[in-house]
């Protein structure tokens, strides 16, 4: 609730000066409270860094992490000391060193491009920290900005959800909207934005690329759900109407969440409900894609609109005919809506 974030730097870091002064400005600026107010955060505080002598190791595993942390702690080492239920140490590796987090989640900068957690001392008390590799690019990022904007959604999911081997907050979607979690790769407050078209930005009052994340306020008013809001920017969606309760299994759980049921070979007409939070500029265009098709796999699924575009209030009707079973019975597919540069995406599930 009253995050002290230390940043962790190994020798001859090169943006170690710019990452300090992230962090210290990060906690106050409105950016972070945009983000954080309604979860019940308050501000968080910069705590000088902790500059290492060591290299680390050029491959390392999240066991090995916490191995090392827990040892840090435990010998009382400079910085390392007394951490308490607000501290949160971001660790910023060098780029010679590629981390794995184990579990099928592969390798830094290649498969995730940073991560959070927390590790249990032998006294009972949980830690919290963070691990940001050092990724030469992210999408249309490059340096500085991909190390801040990892760090600033890593720092904003360890806030709401600091312990979450231990003792999970804000962490997961509800069952009714569950197959969003699946979709884009995770269900914390940076995930649920991370994909989304926009969510890297920098502020006009914070002089640092940062990662938009979810509101679930801004969201039930019918605004962009990503936070904060972008000035001058007009938030259009479409979102697909899902009459169906789903029966998911989902390792040994069973989950029951919304969908639509079409069975395999079969189609069925889908309502699309266009939607903005003020007067556009003109219709925007609708499309949609299913999960396998943006995985880069065969379509499972085929989309026909009787209209492609609208404005606010329109609805749409989009038939969806199922060309192949999915995986566990289900295919989730995308809506995408664009005006001019703008494109904002919305998610949808079938169940054969």
């Amino acid at each position: 609730k009253n995050a002290k974030l230390v940043p962790v730097f190994f020798p001859n870091d090169p943006f170690a000066p710019q990452l300090q002064s992230f962090v210290n400005a990060l906690g106050a600026s409105d950016f972070y409270k945009a983000n954080t107010e309604e979860y019940g955060i308050l501000p968080s505080t910069g705590v000088a860094g902790i500059q290492l002598a060591e290299t680390p190791g050029t491959t390392l595993d999240d066991a090995a992490i916490q191995t090392w942390l827990a040892g840090k702690i435990n010998s009382r080492a400079a910085g390392f000391a007394s951490p308490d239920a607000n501290t949160l140490f971001i660790l910023y590796y060098p780029a010679a060193t590629t981390i794995s987090i184990g579990q099928g989640q592969g390798t830094s900068c290649v498969n995730f491009g940073g991560y959070h957690s927390n590790l249990t001392l032998a006294n009972g008390k949980d830690v919290a920290y963070a691990v940001v590799p050092r990724c030469g690019t992210f999408g249309n990022l490059h340096g500085l900005d991909v190390i801040t904007g990892t760090s600033s959604h890593e720092i904003l999911e360890a806030v709401t959800d600091p312990f979450p081997q231990t003792n999970p907050a804000y962490q997961t979607i509800d069952d009714a909207h569950i197959f969003w979690q699946f979709l884009i790769g995770g269900g914390e407050n940076g995930d649920m934005c991370a994909q989304f078209p926009g969510s890297f930005y920098k502020p006009a009052t914070f002089d640092y690329t940062v990662q938009r994340s979810w509101s679930n306020k801004l969201a039930k008013a019918g605004h962009d759900p990503c936070a904060p809001q972008l000035p001058g920017e007009v938030y259009f969606n479409s979102a697909p109407v899902l009459p169906d309760t789903l029966t998911l299994g989902v390792g040994n759980q069973t989950l029951t969440t919304k969908g639509v049921k079409i069975a395999l070979g079969e189609s069925k007409v889908v309502e699309v409900d266009l939607f903005s939070d003020a007067k556009t500029s003109g219709p925007w265009t609708v499309a949609a894609l299913d999960s396998s098709a943006i995985q880069g796999g065969q379509p499972s699924l085929k989309f026909a609109f009787d209209k492609t575009s609208g404005v606010n209030g329109v609805k749409l009707q989009m038939t969806i005919t199922v060309l192949k079973r999915g995986q566990q019975g289900a295919e989730g597919f995308w809506l995408i809506s664009k005006l001019g540069t703008q494109k904002n995406v919305w998610l949808g599930l079938v169940g054969n």
